[in-house]
């Protein structure tokens, strides 16, 4: 009784967070001839391929959103973190609908690793950064972890390491909210990869031609975003992901 008491606790808390959080904004690309207007609606239904979650009989209804539902949130995300390049755009948000099926679900359910989710579906360590930059007091709340007797050259992967699954679960929780789910891959690309606890990062800006290879729309800039930033292999499928993202974008039919 006492952990769903705690669980409640936080969840109520987080969603409070979203309306409160500024983020620490990257310096701003405004000179860049490359620069888009927000996202629009026929845009990113296209982009998530008319995901309608009743439609497609999603199994996971809670967690699905339709393009009308997720455009606002998209739309604050790139205006917080001043992403404002269609290349960059493009990135991301192909990467967000690959990983989500479309914007179906925010929790990794296949094969269902403990901690890991958003619509950017990070996995624990960054999760676990995401959400205590966000809200230190909320997270303070979550059973088995005390923050206060932390050192601070404690690493976040050698904490998370020795996490219970169900504290990871708890966590990821804090950051679900479609306001914080939807920011995620923007917030990961400008601010994650903090070594300790509690302290923003530089994301994946400083890696060597990571910005302008985006911002050009070459494809060996895209995947250098999908190797060197997200950490992943590039496939048939993500790059399909993304040129159809970047056509839509750029105002052609895809």
């Amino acid at each position: 009784m006492f952990l769903l008491l705690v669980l409640i606790s936080v969840l109520i808390a987080a969603q409070t967070v979203q309306t409160a959080f500024i983020p620490i904004l990257r310096s701003s690309s405004s000179s860049f001839s490359g620069n888009s207007s927000e996202i629009t609606l026929s845009q990113l239904d296209a982009i998530i391929n008319g995901t309608s979650c009743p439609l497609k009989g999603s199994q996971f209804l809670d967690e699905c959103r339709t393009a009308a539902q997720a455009l606002p949130f998209v739309n604050k995300g790139f205006a917080d973190y001043n992403i404002t390049t269609v290349g960059e755009k493009a990135a991301l948000l192909s990467l967000m609908s690959f990983e989500s099926g479309g914007f179906q679900f925010n929790i990794n359910h296949f094969p269902g690793n403990p901690g890991q989710g958003t619509h950017n579906l990070m996995e624990f360590p960054s999760v676990y950064q995401y959400a205590l930059i966000l809200s230190q007091q909320t997270l303070a709340l979550i059973p088995n972890i005390n923050h206060n007797k932390l050192k601070s050259n404690i690493s976040l992967s050698s904490l998370s390491s020795n996490l219970p699954d169900e504290t990871k679960n708890i966590i990821r929780a804090v950051v679900l909210g479609d306001g914080l789910s939807f920011a995620s891959a923007m917030w990961f690309y400008t601010q994650s990869g903090a070594t300790q606890l509690g302290q923003p990062g530089q994301g994946c800006l400083k890696l060597p031609g990571m910005v302008q290879g985006l911002q050009a729309q070459t494809q060996a800039g895209w995947e250098n975003y999908i190797t060197n930033c997200v950490g992943t292999t590039v496939t048939d499928e993500r790059r399909k992901s993304y040129l159809t993202t970047l056509q839509i974008l750029n105002g052609n039919d895809a």
